[in-house]
């Protein structure tokens, strides 16, 4: 698994060429996310992603789907806080095709104002969605109460911004945002198919200043939520970690988040689903970025439960060690997970994704196994050690009256 690296302009091209297949993932990513937003305009480039679908300079609507549908591949998107991404998985023999229809969704799209006020509706349902999807909502409230701006904010924005929202708006995003392009592609690649690339990169190389927003943290805390309609507490437990994925220590914290909470054999599931039943699920949320982290434990549990839920997290915290039988599991499973990687071409796009979306040139998986192979019992353990000896921030929502149950968190 060799990555090649172009850069023609202000363009960098990331290829991963796959012995074998005849499909191609592709995906053109922009460096325009929801953290270059002005606040009051809270959801721009979600919205822009939305509309630039309804319709480009040389495809209507239908016909930009369509086309690549109809060929067994599939055409989306996604805004991050830092980045919007186009992508396309096709059979080869259409990636011509779909590097067209990239290139207009990207830097044709027509944003006109009945499409802007059509998916400000749609966004307005997705954001009451998220809303009342308990999950959903409490991810955004650890995020508003333990990041500063313009992280704290949700990629969708609110109801009150995205109203706010019309074309010119977008427009003027869009010209001041769209650039800079990074393609990644993954799978058969031929002469032809960088040819293409490079056609693209000429014709679309327009540079713009790209803005570099740091991640900083709030004073740790507590928040929570009432609501009408809960019969459980959904809650996240998390903290800073002031190291990312270009600091040493990386490996050993993915070895780290994997022991504590990758599949059913995990620290965390096991101790507080299969021996206690205190929950039905437990998960780790990780964030990862170029020089600091976000560790969080979600989890949902009744009210009944929740004392006893907290206290047995804290004795963990409280205890801050990690057995040699877990250490052994999450090194393992990482490494087993990491080489499963190269088994398909949508999970080797992803790696090569997962890099770029934090900022980072990406790493040769074979390097990235060699420096997990070398991670060792003690790395692992100090590290949680480090991070159980700072204060830990809740997010919750809560039952109506349930309130003097989060009061001593």
């Amino acid at each position: 698994m060799k990555i090649e690296k172009m850069q023609i302009g202000p363009i960098k091209i990331y290829c991963l060429p796959v012995k074998g297949v005849k499909t191609l993932s592709i995906a053109f990513v922009v460096p325009a996310g929801s953290a270059h937003e002005d606040r009051n305009f809270a959801g721009t480039a979600h919205l822009l992603e939305h509309v630039a679908f309804k319709g480009t300079k040389n495809y209507e609507e239908f016909t930009l789907k369509y086309e690549l549908e109809v060929v067994g591949g599939s055409l989306n998107a996604f805004t991050t806080k830092d980045f919007t991404v186009y992508y396309a998985r096709v059979p080869y023999s259409h990636f011509e095709k779909a590097v067209d229809i990239l290139s207009d969704l990207v830097f044709n799209p027509l944003i006109e104002d009945h499409a802007v006020e059509l998916e400000k509706s749609v966004v307005t349902e997705e954001i009451k969605s998220f809303n009342e999807d308990h999950v959903s909502r409490v991810q955004d409230l650890f995020a508003e109460s333990i990041l500063q701006e313009p992280y704290c904010r949700p990629v969708s924005g609110y109801e009150d911004t995205v109203k706010k929202l019309n074309a010119n708006i977008l427009k003027d995003f869009h010209s001041k945002r769209y650039g800079n392009l990074r393609i990644i592609a993954v799978g058969k690649i031929t002469k032809r198919l960088i040819e293409k690339l490079e056609s693209v990169t000429k014709k679309f190389d327009r540079n713009v200043d790209e803005l570099d927003a740091h991640v900083t943290f709030r004073t740790i805390s507590c928040a929570f939520e009432e609501r009408n309609d809960l019969s459980q507490i959904h809650a996240i437990v998390g903290l800073p970690v002031d190291f990312g994925i270009q600091n040493r220590e990386y490996p050993a914290f993915l070895v780290l988040n994997t022991l504590l909470g990758s599949g059913m054999s995990s620290m965390f599931f096991t101790r507080i689903r299969e021996k206690l039943g205190l929950v039905y699920d437990i998960d780790l949320l990780s964030h990862v970025w170029k020089n600091n982290s976000l560790i969080g434990i979600y989890a949902s549990t009744s009210v009944e439960k929740f004392k006893r839920y907290v206290e047995e997290m804290n004795r963990i915290f409280d205890d801050a060690s990690i057995s040699k039988n877990y250490f052994e599991y999450g090194k393992k499973r990482l490494m087993g997970k990491l080489q499963m990687v190269t088994e398909s071409v949508p999970a080797m796009f992803s790696y090569i994704l997962e890099f770029l979306l934090v900022k980072v040139e990406p790493f040769e998986l074979e390097d990235v196994l060699k420096r997990v192979e070398s991670v060792k019992y003690k790395d692992v353990q100090n590290i949680w050690k480090n991070i159980c000896a700072n204060k830990w921030h809740w997010s919750l929502l809560i039952p109506k009256g349930s309130e003097g149950l989060v009061k001593d968190l």
